[in-house]
């Protein structure tokens, strides 16, 4: 190829496929993230490390709505010895509310979660789906860790479509 033409093609990553255009070519937005369905967590990164304390879990979304449904893994096994051993055996957690969906960003507005000062709030999240997966990475809240520095944490859910 000649450095002129070279010059006048632009290589553009999109969600991991590289696609070429002309130098000149006008770009498109990202489609829609395509999240209506019933979805089976399948892992949970947490600043890069897997996250072992992730449970079962459900996410339904609908048209307009989402719902989630969390029960701890393999809660059979676990002794009944202590009162942390029952609160995890006997321990669901769930939440709802609407959402919308804008380019690669679900912005999910909650009605009903654990924690009750997240009620009434919006939570973004960025947003990639094929037709069987769906990579979901959000953000925490600014918080105090036990040495008392400040941090961040970054998530990344990956879901497989149940239906």
């Amino acid at each position: 190829m000649t450095r002129n033409l070279l010059a006048t093609i632009t290589l553009l990553t999109i969600s991991g496929s590289v696609a070429a255009t002309h130098g000149n070519a006008s770009r498109s937005a990202p489609s829609a993230c395509r999240v209506q369905g019933v979805w089976r967590i399948e892992r949970v990164v947490t600043n890069g490390k897997p996250d072992s304390t992730s449970g079962t879990e459900r996410k339904i979304m609908t048209r307009n709505h989402f719902m989630w449904v969390q029960q701890e893994s393999r809660r059979d096994t676990l002794p009944l010895k202590t009162y942390r051993d029952s609160v995890r055996v006997f321990n669901d957690a769930g939440g709802y509310g609407t959402y919308t969906v804008s380019g690669s960003t679900v912005t999910e507005h909650i009605e009903l979660f654990p924690i009750p000062s997240w009620i009434g709030r919006d939570f973004k999240a960025t947003c990639r789906t094929d037709s069987n997966h769906w990579v979901h990475t959000w953000y925490s809240d600014v918080y105090k860790d036990s040495t008392g520095r400040s941090r961040r944490d970054t998530t990344v859910e990956y879901y497989r479509r149940d239906e």
